[in-house]
């Protein structure tokens, strides 16, 4: 049986699949829809049978319309990335070819795998890649953007991966660990780190936030994160990928720190990004 992997590390979405030339009879419906003031509408869906198989695959929600070219080639560069980095962009403004290839890039790769799957007996699993686009922030000098994509093709169940990003506007430079916090200040968050995630777990007075994680060789210390945190309006958002320090069940851990207390941790390319963000709260 022809191998592949669909659900990725925590870190990003590696959707490492092998195409292949089938027909699709299914239904699919345009990405693009229509422009808000800054953002374009994403609408896009195939429905198909396969046997005893129903096929669907999603994506929807909303993502950045704007001039700036330079802007705009970087985010469809993340995007593709994001969704497995082998697309050839010919066209590197064009958000809806990139979609477009990964929607019949799963439908065909997830046809032949069903189809193999069928010929070894009678399992039959319904398969879903439903994936969100969606704009967290945007202020006159940065835009956030978050991926969030669940996918299911049989077993106990699906599996989730969010990816998030924060841009600057004037150049579309991205901004992560290696340039919102310096390496010192990388290791003063974890006070507020683990604050977050105490919010999160809702951890009673009394209780330790280590008892809800998975933490690696019965270390203490929790691990930063390996998705970059993101500006927001009101704070700096981090999120933790399925498994990555907690079970299935505890979902995926998100919080956001608000500026008064993370600012003085934030090197001066984000401050510089955030001034009117904070200058609202004094």
């Amino acid at each position: 049986m022809r191998k592949r992997s669909f659900l990725c590390s925590a870190a990003i979405l590696a959707l490492l699949f092998v195409s292949s030339a089938c027909d699709r009879k299914g239904e699919t419906k345009p990405a693009g829809g229509e422009n808000t003031a800054d953002t374009v509408s994403v609408q896009m869906e195939y429905r198909d049978t396969l046997g005893k198989s129903e096929l669907s695959c999603f994506m929807k929600g909303a993502l950045p319309n704007t001039d700036n070219k330079q802007l705009k080639k970087i985010i469809n560069e993340w995007i593709n990335e994001r969704l497995g980095g082998v697309y050839k962009m010919e066209d590197p403004l064009n958000s809806n070819a990139i979609l477009d290839f990964y929607q019949k890039r799963w439908v065909d790769s997830t046809t032949v795998v069903v189809k193999e799957l069928a010929s070894l007996g009678d399992y039959s699993p319904d398969c879903t890649w439903d994936t969100q686009f969606k704009v967290m922030a945007e202020s006159k000098k940065y835009i956030s953007l978050s991926i969030t994509s669940y996918c299911y093709e049989g077993g106990a169940h699906g599996g989730t991966v969010v990816s998030q990003q924060t841009f600057r506007k004037e150049d579309g430079r991205e901004l992560g660990w290696n340039n919102m916090f310096n390496d010192e200040n990388k290791y003063r968050l974890t006070d507020i780190i683990q604050k977050g995630l105490a919010e999160y777990f809702k951890v009673k007075p009394g209780e330790d936030v280590r008892d809800y994680l998975l933490l690696s060789d019965g270390s203490s210390f929790i691990p930063l994160p390996e998705t970059p945190p993101v500006l927001l309006k009101d704070g700096v958002g981090f999120v933790y990928q399925q498994y990555e320090i907690a079970a299935y069940a505890m979902g995926m851990p998100r919080f956001v720190i608000p500026y008064s207390e993370i600012k003085p941790l934030l090197t001066t390319t984000a401050l510089s990004l955030i001034e009117e963000e904070t200058d609202d709260k004094l």
